[in-house]
């Protein structure tokens, strides 16, 4: 039962709308099984929801306590019970979305022929927009909607007068300019993962509009836009980067966190192609979502957790990561939290070069994820060749080689780990005397792609 839908929806509400669904479920208007009522005060009354708290044995000598349990019956209920709160859920966001609530207001006043009735209340919607942080392409959609329902209130009696016409282009243009912008990054950004191609009508004439507009969340999502387009770096990300700490508060929290991880995905990319001064900016932009409170939405990605440790790594930050993993660990999804702050606090004692303590904590367990286990491997890979371990060293290429076949691994990904696994091999084997053996293979390290530890492989060429 813990697994249900239903628990697992319940789980999301707020305790805000708790108190609300209490209430909701009890009104004959919205719910006309009273026994559903039970399951809800059933699952309000459990202190924590578990898998031994939420039995569906328990829940049926809740409901029926002199019954005998019936699958079929709890099952029906509890199919009712979560359309009922799928219900509630449309209702509440309905209820909240107060635009939507006046939008539909002023159109029922319009069809009733109450047009000054209509004309205040649009009058306060107008001035409700406008107070409103965000600028947005949903506040752009509801000023094209006022200024819509202002025409067909004044523009449709007396069409001589001057009309709200221009007001009407510029939020739909405005409207229609920020969404195709900001698909257009992620689409953009996206295309570093795939190969898909994406036709975007229009994008031309909008990016040149762009250029020219005043609107700063229009020119935050251009500069971004072409930074990601353009191959070299420009001052497009620089533009973008200055255009988000003065203007970020204008998006709302999710198109903040959006934006912010555009940017640092550029960081990202940009280091790919070693370029080693966005190392410290990735860095900067991962701390600065955390003490802004943009980064995480509720939670931490697991793929933040780890790029953010990765980054503080190579930047020597370590006790700056010392005190991160612990701490940030707590807003990982459960399932992840233990496997993360383990590797994590291995590969800071690694790169400490604490490699009693790594090993110790390498060689414990498996981990779930494919490629924790990759790079733990690599980990182990390069203590055991610096501490001179030839037999440890031997067997782990050996495993990890069996470890590639044996999983399913994404070809990309295999082919780094076989080329890091090879060029190792061919260091263990090369003689310190061999001045041509040993320029050959740093250009083949050199040349080799896709490789990753390409630094700690060239650095060991130079040590021999």
């Amino acid at each position: 039962m813990i697994n249900s839908r239903l628990i697992r929806l319940y789980q999301t509400l707020s305790n805000k709308e708790l108190r609300v669904l209490k209430n909701w479920v009890r009104s004959p208007i919205h719910n006309k099984h009273q026994d559903s009522i039970k399951v809800f005060d059933f699952l309000a009354s459990r202190r924590i929801i578990s898998k031994t708290t939420v039995q569906k044995k328990r829940l049926f000598t809740y409901l029926y306590p002199s019954q005998k349990y019936s699958e079929a019956k709890l099952s029906y209920l509890m199919n009712y019970a979560l359309e009922l709160l799928k219900k509630f859920i449309g209702y509440y966001e309905a209820v909240l979305d107060d635009f939507d609530c006046n939008k539909k207001l002023i159109q029922t006043l319009q069809k009733r022929n109450l047009h000054q009735l209509a004309r205040l209340e649009l009058e306060k919607l107008g001035h409700k927009v406008d107070s409103i942080a965000t600028r947005n392409a949903k506040t752009s959609l509801h000023l094209f909607e006022i200024e819509e329902n202002k025409f067909e209130l004044k523009g449709t009696q007396n069409r001589s007068i001057q009309t709200n016409l221009p007001k009407i282009f510029n939020n739909l243009t405005d409207f229609y300019s920020l969404s195709t912008l900001k698909y257009a990054c992620t689409a953009s950004s996206h295309k570093n993962i795939t190969p898909q191609d994406y036709n975007i009508r229009l994008l031309d004439a909008i990016l040149v509009d762009a250029a020219a507009s005043k609107h700063p969340v229009i020119l935050l999502y251009y500069n971004i836009y072409q930074s990601l387009e353009t191959k070299e770096h420009s001052h497009y990300f620089e533009t973008a980067e200055k255009l988000f700490l003065e203007h970020y508060q204008l998006l709302n929290k999710q198109e903040q966190n959006e934006v912010l991880l555009l940017l640092i995905n550029y960081c990202i990319k940009r280091l790919n192609t070693n370029e080693k001064s966005f190392v410290k900016k990735g860095f900067e932009w991962y701390r600065w979502g955390l003490e802004q409170a943009v980064l995480m939405q509720g939670y931490l990605s697991r793929f933040a957790y780890l790029n953010i440790v990765g980054l503080g790594l190579k930047l020597e930050e370590f006790s700056w990561v010392a005190q991160f993993i612990p701490t940030y660990v707590h807003f990982l999804p459960q399932q992840f939290q233990e496997n993360y702050q383990h590797y994590t606090t291995a590969k800071l004692f690694f790169k400490q070069k604490e490699y009693t303590k790594a090993q110790q904590l390498l060689t414990q367990i498996e981990y779930d994820d494919i490629f924790l286990n990759l790079d733990s491997k690599t980990m182990l890979l390069e203590i055991y060749y610096e501490e001179k371990s030839w037999d440890s060293l031997e067997a782990l290429l050996v495993s990890f080689s069996r470890y590639l076949q044996r999983k399913q691994v994404i070809a990309y990904h295999k082919k780094v780990y076989k080329n890091i696994i090879s060029l190792t091999r061919k260091l263990i084997y090369i003689k310190p005397y061999d001045k041509a053996a040993k320029k050959a293979l740093l250009e083949e390290i050199k040349t080799t792609n896709p490789l990753a530890e390409r630094d700690w492989l060239l650095q060991q060429i130079e040590l021999l």
